[in-house]
This record gives C-alpha cells, structure tokens and sequence, in this order.
C-alpha cells in the first residue's frame, strides 16, 4: 500500500528547486509540486500507482487530505494549502487540476462541475494511513515557519534562470548588465553568509 495509493507521512514532502527546508523535500517549483530538494523531516509521501512523477503523487495525496474539509476545485485546493501555509505555498491550479484528475482516474474521488468530492474508496484509504483533517492541516501548517527560507530560495532560483537566459541568448548590453548584476548579487550572498554564520556561532 505504502508504495501504491498512499504513501502517507513520514517521508519527503514538499521542496525542491521551487523551496525547500527540513521536512520539504518535493514541493511546488516552476512544474508545480516538485522533486528533489533537501527534505527529509515529516512530510507526505508516496502516491498513487506506479509510473507517475513523484511530484504529482504528492499533489494528488495533499488534495486529497485536504478534500477531507469539504467537496473542492482546483482553486479551492490552491486557496487551502495558502491558507494552511500562511502563504508559504500556493501551487499553480493547472497541478492541483492534474492531481484532482489523477485522484478521479483512482477512484478516490467523483468530480461534477470540476468540483472534485471523496469517494468512501478516497476517505477509506486516508484513515488507513492515519490522516485526518487536523494531521493534513498541522503537517501544512508546519510549512509557515520556512516561509522566509522557501522565499529566499525562489527569488535565487528565479534569479539563477534569469542569468541563464541571458547567457545563452543575451544581447551585448544585457550580459554586460548580468555581469554588473552578478558581481552586486555575489558581494551581498557572501555578506549574507558571514552575517548568518557569525550569528550561528554566537549561538
């Protein structure tokens, strides 16, 4: 079961290129719920079937447990897991689409009007694992407090794809800005670090 419909708590969640931090370790980046990362506290894992990219058994089994408050659409789920997070996350709605889709191809739950519902299959399977709507919120809620690191992370990783396009297709005056831009965004990196290090040791 584990290693079918659901994983349950216990292993990677959310994080990877899009966020990361203890815990997190596959989350929403710029596919949606992504993969990789450096996860490894409480989190969901595990999925439904086999063949399916990790990051999207993830997203089913969240939407899921979040169905556990009521029936739902795509930009419900989305509007759920922002305010479980306190904003940390929001998903892109076309995955939580996908993943509402991939819970009604499983049979976990029935769709009408794109408002997906649990089947008895769906909340049967989620009390197995033990996931209630208190456990799914607490795990979510969890999220908030690296609100801060998952931001960070973002704008570096939006900011290293930037700098990629433009190395690759960049005008003369664009890599010369990139240049200026990168020398700038490195001095205050490095000032960051020592700031945080020297605070670490006072510690």
């Amino acid at each position: 079961m584990s290693g079918g419909f659901f994983g349950g708590f216990g292993g990677p969640g959310f994080g990877g290129p899009g966020f990361g931090g203890p815990g997190f370790g596959g989350g929403w980046n710029e596919k949606g719920w992504g993969h990789g990362g450096s996860g490894g506290g409480p989190g969901f894992k595990g999925g439904f079937g086999h063949g399916r990219r990790p990051f999207l058994k993830r997203a089913a089994f969240v939407t899921a447990a979040l169905l556990l408050d009521g029936p739902a659409d795509a930009a419900q789920i989305v509007q759920r897991v922002s305010d479980a997070t306190e904003g940390a996350f929001t998903p892109p709605q076309d995955v939580a689409e996908l993943a509402i889709g991939l819970l009604a191809g499983r049979g976990v739950v029935t769709v009408e009007g794109g408002v997906a519902t649990l089947t008895e299959l769906g909340r049967n399977l989620l009390a197995w694992r033990g996931v209630s709507s208190e456990t799914a919120h607490a795990f979510l809620g969890r999220a908030a407090k690296f609100g801060d690191v998952f931001k960070i992370r973002r704008e570096l990783f939006e900011l290293a794809g930037l700098a990629r396009t433009i190395t690759w297709t960049g005008t003369d005056e664009q890599k010369q800005q990139l240049a200026e831009t990168r020398t700038k965004v490195l001095e205050a990196l490095t000032e960051a670090k020592k700031a945080l290090h020297r605070v670490l040791g006072e510690g």
